[in-house]
Order: C-alpha cells, then structure tokens, then sequence
C-alpha cells in the first residue's frame, strides 16, 4: 500500500456486533485510468448511495402518484428497497455499496441530516399554541397522548406476565409503549399540507391538538429519562452532572441564543432577507449545540429540537433560515438518514411470533390516538366522520418518529426486529391514513350556503356585509375608496370585514388574528398599518360604517379557506379580492378557489397603477366625482354587477353609465334568462328615472369585433367599470374574444378591460354571482316565470 495512505484499526458497533476492520481513510479516487476503484473511497460511494436513494424515492413517487401516497412513504421505501430487504438482499451488491469501512460516513451524514430536519420542525413549533389552544383542542392533545400510553403499557405488563419471550425482545416491551403513544405534529402537518387542509377547520384543530401532545410526550421522555438515570445512579456525580448541563442548556438558549435572535429580528429590515451572516451565526448555534448535548450525555434530537423552538415563531429569522437550509436538508443531508435507516430494515429477519406481539403495541397505539381524539370530539357535538377524521390523523407518523425509533434502536431499547416492524407500519399506515382522510372529509361543504347572499337580493333597508381582502399595503386606497362607493347611509351601513393575507413562513401554525380596530395592534408593522388605515375609515363615517380587522397567515395554497369560512360565519354578501397580473401563481390559484367555493358573490378588483382609485382623496370630499360604468350584456354576474351599480348611483358623488350590449337580430330561446336580465334593466331605470347622474344606452352589435369597438369606444372618461365574469362564450357578441382570453378567472369582457392593449386608466372590478346558488335562482325563476304563462 503507497505510503500517502493512512491505515488506522477502528472498532465500528453495527446493531448487536461488534467488527474489528481495517480502513483505507482516503476520500477521493484519482480515477478508473490510474487504477483506482471509486466504490472503495469515501466520496464517490457516498455519491453513489445518496443517487441510488434518490432515484428510488423519485420511482416510488411516480408510482404511488396516482394513489397520491405522502413523500414520506416513497422517501421511505427509496431505502429500504436499497437495503437488505430488497437490492442489499444480495449479499454481494450490499457488500459492494455497503462497505463496513463507509458506515461511519453514512451513518454521520444520516445523523446530521435528521438533526438538521429535527431542528426546522422544532422552528416550524409555535409553543405559544399551548396559550392559545381552546379546550377541545388541549384534551385532544393530552388524552391522545395518555391513552395509547396507558393501554399499550398495560399490555406490556400482560405480556411479561403471561407470554414467554427472549430477554432481548422483553427489555423491548419497556419501550415500545412510548414510541406508539407519541405524537410528532411534523406527521400530521406534511399530510395536511399536502391535501391542502392546513387551514381547514378540522385541520387546525389536529394541528394544535397534536403540537399539544407533542409536547406532552416530549415532556413525560424528558421527565422518564432524568429518573431513570437518578434510580440507576443515584446521586452521584455523572447523573447530578448530567441534570445540571440539561439546565445549563436551557439557560444558555434562553439567556443568551433567544436574546441574540430577537437583536438579529430587529435588525432585519421587514421585507428584506435575512443576512448571510445572520444565517452563518445560526448555523453556528446549532452546531455549538449538538456538540454540547454530545459531549454532555443529552439527547440529541431534543437538543436540536429545543433550540429550534427558541427561534421566535413567524419571525423573518425563521423563514429565513428554512429558506436557506431546507433544499440543502432535503436534497442531500435527508436521503443519507433513508440509507441509514433502509439498511436497518430487514423483512427477512422478523418472525411471524414477534411480529404479532409488536403489532399488539401498533394496534392498541393506533386505537388510543383514535379513541382519543374521538371521544371529546363527540362530547363537543361533533360528527362522528368529523371526529374519526381527527383521530386519523393524530395517529399518523413521520420522519421525527422513524428517528426516534432509530435512536431506540442505537440505544438498544428495541431490538433490529423491532425496529424493522415499527418502519413497514408506519410507512403502511401513512400510506393508507392519507386516502382515509382525503375521502372523508370534504372542507368546501361548510361554505354552501343555504340563502341567497348577493347584493342584488340583498334588501335595500339592511346593512351591506362586504369582506375586502388585502394582499398588499398597495391595495388598501383602492379598496377604501370601493366601500366609500358602496353608499354607506344610516338606511343602509355597510359592515366591513377587513382580511389581510400573510402567507406562512417560518411557522407551521397557521393563524386567523381578529385585531380589534380601537386599539393599537401588536402584529408587524405592515399589519399596524392596515388597521389603522380602516380605523380612520370607520372614524370619518361613524354610524354607517362599521368595522372589523383580522389577519390570515397561512400558506397561500390553503388560504382561501379562511376568506370562505370568515365570508359563511359573517354573512357577508360581497367578497373583494385585489387582482395583480404578475403576483405569484398561487394567489392566483387562491383566487380561483374563492370563486368556486365561497358562499356569496365575489368581486375581484383590478386597479390600474395610475387609476383614480389611488388617489389619497376620498368620496366624502365633495369637489371628489367618480364616473363609473357597467357594462351590461346579461346573465347572472352582469345582473349582480348591475345591482352594485344600482347602489352606486345613489351617492351624490358618482356618475354612473350603464351601456347595455345586445346582438342586432337575435332571437332568444332563452326565455328565462332574456326576462331576467330585462327585470333587472328596468329596476335600475325606474330607480334613477330622475337621477340625473344615471345615463342608461342600448348599444347593438353583430359579432365579437363589433363588441371589441364598443368596449373601445369606453377607454376614456371612466374612473371605474363593473363587469359580470361569466356568460356563453359561444354567443355571436363574443364570438371570437374568447379565443385571445389570457385570464380565465376574469372572464372574456374583465381580460380585455384589463389587458395591455386597452388604453384606459380605469380600475375594474369583476363580480361574479354567488355560485352555489345560481342555479336554484335560475329554477326558482323558471317556476315563478312558467306560473305567469299558465
């Protein structure tokens, strides 16, 4: 051997056995041409282990698409069908990519990898939760915890009671108790986030119903440890050592790392990124901290864990760090802890007797979490699908449980065979709760609404219920200035439910904050604001305005739950969206889900950079006109339309044009809709016949260009123009203008209003119809029309 190479005898623990081997310490090859074999040197064959589980994660992914099974379940058996259950069975491959001198690098890069992850899901832990949580939601947490412990320890004692075992597997039956009662909220969140439901009612409540009993479990290991180590060592002098470097941990990040944290919060300017050295700092932390629980004796993973809860929830910090450090976990540090895990597991070496007293434990801990969760749910009068639902998902587990079980199987609390049982179920009862879940509980059915909530049924002698939501600071002159529009008067108030929309960051906890508009608010800056802003807003039109400020942060995928159940439990008959061509994609997808699924009539606001609606001025002033058109070709978003204008013609400082388009000729079948549309005109006609701000024109044309020419001729003198979404595209007025449609969300007539090549200033707000109900206005208006025939 060349003399550049280092020999060093090591001594490596695999599971139970231990190996005397001899090494060749040398990282790098210097290539096939010069002799050198890459599976034999560190780097290359750890290449080659991380690309093999990649790779079969990615397969499994595209296979178990279709079942749409959790990543976790692919991730997972991306490594064990690399290890000595499926390729690694042949012993000649698994000696080839598992070498026992790359073990060591394998098994750190694994470590590091679950440390890292362990310290973002300890980030993402708001344990302010606790403070917060409603009653429901804190015995779910405690009894899905105490449950499952008390009736898989009480099988424990029946088993080495009355079922012989060898020693090894009975030392097992001490700990398999706990590892099937714990819950680790990382699971339960990833399958929520996947399906979508984080903001979902019940999905909130399992979600900090499972971060409570997270914490509980990390509490009783904490608490069972600690007397461990006294009964065995008494007081001396390593247990007493042990106990006092736990605290001094504790004191040091509390002391010393959270103070420094909140420094770097303030220094960070909001909406700009945290800076490299701040990240450098951080990362600095966390090493200093594992190193620190690994020369003290501590738990790794409740050290990293406690650290990240330390970073204050929904800081930039946080979303800073996981914006840094996620891709780089995920991508490379993640797929080392799924070979470490994956060559753990071996199918061939459980039998049938074992495997059934550790199914025991997985059955009574799944039955606990369910039963759990269950009970207090129904005391609280829920539906039993609703409460099975949240029992579901407490019992699901994740890569912060697979970690505790390898820690336990380092440890030697659980036997090789022991751990191999409690991966394949887990990963089957994730892959199986996941369609479970998604088949039984369907959020988009709380917002059907059972009246009609639009404006055009709305009485004119009642208060006006409108929610404005806010994406940007941008939007609020231009959203103020709508609702002072609206015509607020003492017959007729109008409430206001203000929502801005926060997309989570740095957190896992979404959050729906009512801030109460007569005080200063305690959220950021932008937040502080917002509501100040709406505050003078109701101040200047005290008795006709009344008005209510929250907050939505959650991920934009899920949010527009919030503004559908806030639209439901508010009775509102008008949501308002701002609308920016070049936002993200996914406000984009929000805005399409509001539209399909809210409970009342949707406006989507269009406000052109140089429109009058930015102007600081406000409708009270008196010298301040708006000049407003609606553009009416029929149908029930136009009628809707037409309705707010109605309304809008009523203040004395608004002009308002209604420019009816018809087609020159046509016959039309529909019978009902034609009268309809015609009650809807002639309302507006009777109401302003001596409203001398009100102009009302039939304008005919013959195909869409001619309607492309009217549409034109309006580019000038308008401030503002109300437009229905839907109508029959195939209709001879529009034939063709569908074609060059961009945004679908806006419809035909609202994409060409608001697309580059019309030359106006005017904003424009595209209203549709309360959707759930169209078509029961529509039978409704088919029985009374068919009653005046007969």
């Amino acid at each position: 051997m060349s003399g550049s190479s280092s020999l060093t005898n090591a001594s490596l623990s695999i599971e139970e056995r231990s190996f005397c081997v001899e090494f060749d310490l040398k990282v790098a090859s210097r290539g096939i041409f010069l002799g050198d074999d890459p599976l034999k040197f560190a780097f290359p064959l750890l290449l080659v282990q991380l690309g093999l589980v990649t790779f079969l994660s990615a397969t499994f992914r595209w296979l178990l698409k279709p079942f749409r099974q959790p990543t976790f379940v692919a991730d997972i058996l991306g490594g064990i069908a690399l290890g000595p259950s499926f390729l690694g069975h042949n012993e000649e491959f698994y000696q080839r990519i598992f070498p026992k001198e790359s073990l060591i690098v394998l098994d750190v890069c694994g470590l590091l990898g679950i440390l890292f992850f362990t310290f973002l899901v300890g980030m993402r832990t708001d344990v302010t939760v606790i403070k917060k949580a409603g009653g429901l939601s804190l015995v779910i947490g405690i009894t899905s915890f105490c449950l499952p412990m008390l009736m898989t320890r009480s099988l424990a004692v029946f088993l080495r009671s009355n079922v012989h075992m060898d020693r090894n597997f009975e030392f097992s039956l001490y700990a398999l108790p706990f590892f099937q009662s714990i819950i680790n909220f990382h699971g339960i969140y990833s399958i929520l986030t996947e399906l979508k439901l984080l903001n979902s009612e019940l999905g909130r409540l399992a979600l900090s119903s499972s971060m409570i009993s997270t914490l509980c479990g990390w509490s009783f290991a904490v608490v069972v440890k600690t007397v461990t180590e006294a009964r065995q060592g008494g007081l001396s002098k390593s247990v007493a050592g042990t106990m006092s470097s736990r605290l001094l941990f504790v004191f040091f990040i509390m002391c010393f790392c959270r103070p420094m944290m909140f420094w770097m919060i303030k220094r960070t300017p909001e909406g700009k990124t945290l800076k490299e050295h701040y990240v450098c700092t951080l990362s600095l932390m966390v090493f200093a901290g594992i190193f620190y629980c690994e020369v003290m004796g501590i738990e790794l993973i409740m050290g990293v864990i406690f650290l990240g809860m330390a970073v204050p929830a929904g800081s930039p910090l946080g979303s800073g760090l996981i914006d840094k450090l996620e891709l780089f976990v995920s991508a490379v540090l993640l797929p080392s802890f799924m070979v470490s895990i994956g060559r753990r597991v071996d199918v061939y070496g459980i039998t049938l007797s074992n495997f059934g007293k550790v199914e025991l434990f997985i059955v009574g801990g799944f039955l606990g979490k369910v039963v759990g969760a269950m009970v207090p749910s129904i005391f609280r009068k829920f539906p039993v699908a609703d409460a099975f639902w949240i029992g579901l998902l407490m019992s699901c587990q994740g890569f912060v449980d697979i970690s505790f079980f390898s820690h336990a199987l380092y440890r030697k609390y659980i036997t090789k065979e022991s751990f191999s049982i409690m991966v394949l179920m887990a990963t089957l009862q994730a892959g199986i709760i996941k369609p479970l879940v998604r088949s039984l509980y369907d959020p988009s059915r709380k917002n059907t609404a059972y009246k009609r909530r639009t404006i055009q049924h709305s009485r004119r002698d009642t208060e006006l219920r409108i929610l404005a939501c806010i994406c940007h600071e941008d939007n609020v002159p231009a959203v103020i200035n709508i609702l002072e529009a609206s015509n607020p008067t003492s017959a007729s108030p109008i409430g206001v439910y203000v929502l801005e929309l926060v997309e989570l960051v740095g957190q896992a906890m979404p959050l729906l904050i009512n801030h109460q508009t007569n005080k200063t608010s305690h959220s950021n800056a932008r937040s502080d604001r917002i509501v100040k802003a709406f505050s003078q807003y109701q101040i200047r039109n005290q008795e006709i305005v009344a008005v209510q400020c929250f907050t939505s942060i959650a991920p934009y995928a899920t949010i527009h739950d919030d503004i559908c159940s806030l639209a439901l439990e508010k009775i509102t008959s008008l949501v308002i969206i701002p609308f920016q061509k070049f936002d993200s994609p996914a406000l984009r997808v929000m805005q399409n889900k509001v539209l399909q699924v809210a409970s009342c009539s949707v406006g989507i606001l269009i406000d052109r950079a140089h429109g009058i609606l930015k102007a600081p001025k406000t409708l009270s002033d008196s010298w301040f006109t708006l000049h407003v058109c609606v553009i009416f070709i029929g149908g029930p978003d136009d009628r809707e339309a037409l309705a707010y204008g109605t309304r809008m013609a009523e203040h004395p400082n608004i002009n308002i044009t209604v420019i009816r388009i018809y087609e020159i000729g046509h016959k039309e079948f529909d019978l009902i809709e034609t009268q309809l549309d015609l009650n809807a005109v002639n309302d507006f006609r009777i109401i302003h016949a001596d409203n001398s701000r009100a102009v009302y024109k039939d304008v005919g044309v013959s195909d869409g260009p001619e309607t492309a020419e009217v549409l034109h001729s309006l580019s000038e003198g308008f401030d503002l123009m109300l437009v229905g979404r839907r109508r029959d595209e195939g209709s001879s007025i529009l034939m063709g203008l569908s074609q060059w449609c961009e945004v679908r969300e806006l419809g035909v007539i609202g994409d060409m209003l608001t697309s580059s090549d019309y030359k106006s200033e005017a904003s424009v707000l595209v209203v549709q119809q309360q959707a759930s109900v169209v078509d029961d206005v529509n039978a409704a208006s088919s029985i009374q029309l068919s009653r005046q025939y007969l």
